[in-house]
């Protein structure tokens, strides 16, 4: 009996061993980002949290989905490791529950439950989707408390908007969603533009939104929502006037980017303007947007402060 019990342990320890050995060989490091390793399991656990919110990614091959998630995950450590020189990550952040709020919606749920059972099937937790939505909240605050001094907002222009739509008895919105991307030294920009087209073509342009913009909705697709006729700009407003729903426009340079626009749906709605409400809109509009741009500059020269080695 004593030989027994010494045999059992040796064979439950023996099999331990045999356990941790196999997940040290399959628990790789891919990416160092500064001090911070990125593992294959984070790589892995990166390209559920994509698919769960843009579920067309499993059409997309291994190579490219792996690139997409690299970006992302890079982007994500950099951004955090930025906010906790500011701030300790804790959860408490009241917008998380708006965010997760929006979500919900987007994906067609009913509530936070059947969100949780959603994001099961992508082996993915409700809690490290939290996580994920602080560190883009927190970076947005950080962005916001850098930068608002710099927005412009020319109240007399959107003013006279307002009164321009005013006369008319019906506003157009557009449901749209983007791809916005900067030319790079090492791809022409006609070549990044065939790159990105043919993308579309062979990938549907949700896709392409996570495998070439730049912008945070590439995450869920490129995917903006409902946007009035009135808050887009002039050069915007021209290249959609055309197209139908499921057509996109030609690429729009922007300040120092590129942007596609898709349409997904047009619906008009009855005029009933507040002219104080629509001008607060149209100002949160336009401060998102100079924001976003700044945003990406800030990204970028962090970025190129940062030690990213590959292995």
């Amino acid at each position: 009996m004593i030989i027994f019990k010494r045999s059992l342990i040796l064979f439950l320890i023996f099999s331990s061993l045999i356990s941790f050995c196999y997940s040290k060989i399959e628990l790789k490091i891919i990416m160092k980002v500064d001090n911070e390793i990125i593992t294959s399991h984070d790589i892995e656990q990166e390209i559920n949290y994509l698919k769960a919110l843009n579920p067309g990614l499993k059409q997309i091959n291994k190579d490219e989905l792996l690139v997409v998630a690299k970006r992302s995950i890079i982007k994500e450590f950099i951004k955090k490791k930025e906010i906790e020189k500011y701030k300790k990550l804790n959860l408490e952040n009241p917008q998380i529950n708006n965010v997760l709020g929006n979500l919900i919606k987007n994906l067609n749920l009913q509530n936070e439950n059947e969100l949780e059972n959603y994001l099961n099937t992508f082996n993915f937790s409700i809690g490290e989707l939290k996580r994920k939505i602080e560190i883009e909240n927190e970076w947005k605050n950080l962005i916001y408390s850098k930068y608002i001094k710099a927005v412009k907002i020319n109240k007399k222009e959107l003013i006279e908007k307002i009164e321009k739509s005013r006369s008319e008895k019906f506003l157009l919105e557009y449901n749209l969603s983007e791809i916005v991307f900067t030319n790079t030294a090492d791809v022409s920009l006609d070549q990044l533009f065939e790159n990105v087209q043919e993308s579309i073509r062979e990938n549907g342009f949700e896709n392409t939104a996570n495998l070439y913009s730049i912008s945070e909705s590439s995450k869920i697709g490129g995917k903006i929502g409902w946007v009035k006729k009135n808050n887009l700009s002039d050069i915007i407003n021209k290249s959609l006037k055309n197209l139908n729903v499921n057509e996109y426009s030609s690429p729009l340079k922007i300040n120092n980017n590129y942007f596609i626009f898709k349409i997904n749906d047009i619906r008009k709605i009855e005029i009933e303007i507040d002219k104080k409400k629509e001008l607060d809109k149209m100002i949160f509009v336009e401060t998102s947007k100079q924001l976003d741009k700044f945003s990406n500059i800030f990204y970028n020269k962090i970025k190129l402060n940062s030690e990213i080695s590959e292995f």
